[in-house]
């Protein structure tokens, strides 16, 4: 939708929240709108994060008589610094990963989960992030839990950093994938056959 401005558009988004807050809602509908109100956390985030990273740029805190970003967060929007350094620290960690941010945006990932993504992917260097924030976007967009990202994820760092880099960041867990003849899979426990395909085609992206 069009909108005359941001300022328009956020008076909207005020809006229809408040709507939501004071609505009475029948039996039932709790659950649907519990799934929504996620997506518009990670859409505040994404947004948040992609404003504040401009205004950090733009040193816009200077003209406000701050020092830096999280300083103007505390003076000027009146939260807390535990709260500030959140909100900066989303700023960075989208600066550093795009993708999640559009993600984010699109609805397709919680915010917990791309920030679970952004802090495993952040171990390898900067030129292996995009593309394993790619790989383990598309498998939670297929349907892979959490448990099952963190093992693919422990895989991706396993195969990308040297041997010689220190102690494994997933507390030395080794992860291993064996299919058997039906397309049942093996990886840190047993899987469905389903689930095994999608792990199975993401690992194979990597090889």
């Amino acid at each position: 939708p069009a909108y005359a401005g941001t300022a328009e558009a956020v008076a909207i988004a005020k809006s229809a929240l408040r709507f939501v807050y004071e609505a009475q809602l029948p039996t039932g509908d709790h659950a649907d709108l519990l799934g929504d109100l996620e997506g518009i956390t990670g859409i505040l985030t994404a947004a948040r994060a992609s404003v504040l990273g401009a205004f950090t740029t733009d040193l816009g805190y200077l003209e406000h008589g701050d020092y830096g970003a999280r300083s103007f967060l505390m003076h000027r929007t009146r939260v807390t610094q535990g709260a500030a350094a959140g909100f900066t620290g989303w700023a960075r960690r989208l600066e550093n990963h795009p993708s999640l941010g559009e993600a984010l945006a699109a609805e397709e990932i919680s915010e917990s989960w791309a920030y679970k993504i952004a802090k495993w992917t952040g171990k390898l260097p900067a030129e292996s992030r995009p593309p394993a924030d790619a790989i383990l976007l598309e498998a939670a967009k297929a349907g892979l839990g959490l448990d099952d990202l963190t093992a693919l994820a422990a895989e991706i760092l396993t195969r990308a950093l040297p041997e010689d880099d220190g102690p494994d960041p997933f507390d030395e867990r080794y992860v291993k994938l064996e299919t058997t003849i039906d397309g049942a899979g093996i990886l840190r426990g047993d899987l469905t056959p389903e689930c095994a395909a999608v792990v199975k085609t993401v690992l194979e992206a990597l090889s």
